[in-house]
């Protein structure tokens, strides 16, 4: 159904192609709905944004008085360069020359929602060293890199339709190869069900293993070994061969990405507050007939 804006009327087909447009941020942002939802969310959306960018422009008509017939007709030629003059424009667009004044309106009312953009944004306070410090200690652990670590592993696999107790079985085998004093390498090239490279694992940083793995391994002095722990890949036994802290990104380094994200928020926050008042006075039909 058509949606309706204080009596401007937004197409069906103007309302499936924005949808389009946004289906892959649709899905996204909704992946566990099928896709006959993900098509009505998307509509949705679509009709969101139409209502906004709607009040926005029809507040910037009001708002804005001051436009010049020098300022409109500078656009006008700016945008006839574009296109190779006015002669290349008229055909581009399949048009005659009575329709320029028409064209100029539009320009006039482009120019409008643009200055009116403008003001908003420059009603954003510029965010203060202070504030970029206090966001950078708020937010400290996302500046943070994670720690790396070293391990290296013997496992007896059952996420493969092996059998659990013949794999546990056999890493109960191992743990005594362990405790008699048979090297960890050895014993993981030769009854691992990963061999190789003494089960060495190489370096891996934190969120990389399973949780189960990492809950265990990262308990662990430098040099020790674990009791037998069990993970979705089977059984295992590990040793923790060595630790790297990740490093902090120091203030300096990040401030300016902080200090945007600070300036978007506001900025954001503006819009919203505007368009929620807009709202208030705005009639808004989303099933028009």
């Amino acid at each position: 159904m058509p949606l309706e804006i204080n009596g401007f009327t937004i197409t069906d087909d103007a309302i499936k192609q924005e949808a389009q447009r946004l289906g892959q941020e649709v899905q996204q942002r909704f992946p566990w709905l099928d896709p006959i939802a993900q098509t009505l969310q998307a509509e949705d959306l679509a009709k969101d944004r139409f209502i906004e960018h709607r009040l926005l422009w029809e507040d910037a008509q009001e708002t804005i008085r001051d436009l010049s017939e020098s300022d409109i007709n500078d656009a006008y030629r700016q945008i006839l360069k574009r296109h190779g003059g006015e002669k290349k424009f008229l055909e581009k667009f399949k048009a005659d020359a009575r329709e320029l004044e028409n064209v100029k309106r539009e320009i006039a009312d482009d120019l409008r929602f643009q200055r009116y953009l403008a003001q908003l944004r420059e009603g954003v306070s510029e965010p203060t060293d202070a504030d970029v410090e206090a966001r950078y200690e708020k937010d400290l652990r996302q500046f943070k890199h994670p720690d790396q670590y070293k391990a290296a592993h013997i496992v007896m696999h059952t996420n493969d339709g092996q059998d659990p107790a013949e794999a546990k079985g056999r890493i109960e085998a191992a743990q005594q190869r362990l405790e008699a004093g048979d090297a960890f390498e050895a014993i993981a090239d030769e009854d691992s069900d990963c061999p190789g490279k003494g089960g060495d694992l190489g370096w891996f940083p934190e969120g990389h293993m399973v949780e189960e793995f990492e809950t265990i391994v990262f308990k662990l002095e430098i040099g020790a070994v674990s009791e037998i722990f069990e993970t979705p890949f089977g059984f295992h036994i590990a040793r923790l061969d060595d630790k790297k802290e990740g490093e902090t990104e120091p203030l300096e380094k990040v401030a300016p990405s902080i200090k945007t994200a600070i300036a978007n928020e506001r900025r954001d926050t503006l819009f919203r507050d505007r368009i929620e008042t807009l709202k208030q006075d705005a009639v808004i039909i989303r099933n028009a007939s």
